[in-house]
């Protein structure tokens, strides 16, 4: 790497932080091109030659979001010393530690999005990489097999196996595909009334409410 080139990934970096930073302080409605040539002491059109556009900051910082995200839940299951079921509460653990830490990261994740951020169909993203993972530990968990069925089936179970095909995972069960869809869905719905406050005035511990949740699905995935 040349000087220029030296110069450039250290720009960029700043842009990074200096982004981050405006967004996890005021939130991404403050977040403008202008607002982060102020903050650095550059020009806008010198921050224009990194991104094009807002849209195209935003979809940048999006996926570094993500990104930040799955090392951080990577980082809580790495090593196969404990139980499977016993990882799968550290890596939810850590999903929600991480949005409790940088909660308007978190919503860039799950808010509004633009053309130009990930997430259109068939576009993958670091989080379907921790799914990814979600998926491994239960499938240790249950031990079970897949079930085959015949294309076009409409069932529950036919669009279970039709979404694990789309996760890549074609030799995970319907029993396994739920259980991950499950603790997801409600542990994301959790967190994200956690978040917004909605919990602030009821006698209700999140963590104990998502502890439920995660024990409810892995018993499903006992065998039997």
């Amino acid at each position: 790497m040349n000087r220029r080139e030296r110069l450039r990934a250290q720009t960029l970096q700043e842009i990074r932080d200096a982004s981050f930073e405006i967004i996890d302080a005021d939130g991404i409605h403050a977040l403008s091109i202008a607002a982060l040539a102020r903050s650095m002491g550059m020009s806008a059109p010198a921050v224009y030659r990194y991104f094009p556009s807002r849209d195209a900051l935003m979809a940048h910082l999006t996926t570094l979001a993500y990104e930040q995200l799955l090392a951080a839940m990577s980082q809580a299951v790495a090593g196969g010393r404990r139980a499977p079921h016993t990882r799968v509460r550290l890596l939810v653990a850590a999903y929600r530690d991480w949005a409790l830490r940088h909660p308007r990261r978190y919503g860039m994740l799950f808010g509004e999005r633009t053309a130009d951020l990930p997430g259109e169909a068939g576009t993958r993203t670091p989080l379907d990489h921790a799914m990814a993972l979600l998926i491994d530990l239960l499938v240790a968990t249950s031990g079970s097999s897949p079930t085959e069925s015949a294309g076009g089936d409409q069932t529950l179970d036919g669009q279970l196996r039709s979404w694990a095909r789309i996760q890549g995972r074609p030799d995970i069960s319907p029993r396994v595909a739920s259980a991950a869809i499950l603790i997801w869905t409600r542990v994301h719905g959790i967190v994200s009334l956690e978040l917004t406050g909605m919990l602030d005035n009821h006698p209700l511990d999140a963590q104990r409410l998502i502890r439920l949740e995660i024990d409810g699905a892995l018993q499903q995935l006992a065998p039997t």
